[in-house]
């Protein structure tokens, strides 16, 4: 009777084995937002905080995501009922995009930034305007590799 055992000479089998466990992994996750904020900064006034998440983050250069947290600077409370207006632009080359995003506020202080265009590397400002039980600007600068 004929065996039908494989048979793999030398260190083979090990290599073959090796090489099946890492095909599971793969670079870590960037997409979605990050967990930790991108970056954070203060408004003109010293009234806001707002933290700045991306999909993909870092971002990458194309349309992506932002995610703005919105809290009081003083309390850290989370400010909700805010009208944003964001404007991406690079200071270095002096101009911004044809593409205006869209903020939806999701609660809790956050405020989901779509259609975020981002064309070319380096800095790029979210020049974003709030409104509501509070006015005031800021303008988290974030990189683009």
């Amino acid at each position: 009777m004929p065996s039908h055992r494989h048979f793999f000479p030398g260190g083979a089998l090990a290599l073959f084995l090796a090489c099946v466990a890492c095909g599971s992994s793969g670079p870590p996750e960037t997409t979605g937002f990050g967990a930790e904020p991108l970056v954070t900064a203060t408004s003109t006034h010293g009234t806001l905080s707002v933290a700045v998440r991306t999909s993909p983050q870092p971002p990458s250069v194309g349309i992506d995501e932002g995610e703005l947290t919105v809290t009081d600077s003083t309390t850290g409370a989370p400010v909700d009922g805010l009208s944003l207006s964001v404007v991406p632009f690079m200071p270095a080359m002096g101009h911004g995009t044809s593409l205006v995003p869209t903020v939806t506020p999701l609660g809790h202080g956050k405020y989901q930034v779509e259609n975020l265009e981002l064309f070319m590397a380096g800095d790029w400002e979210l020049r974003t305007s709030l409104k509501g039980s509070v006015t005031d600007t800021v303008n988290p600068v974030l990189y683009v590799p």
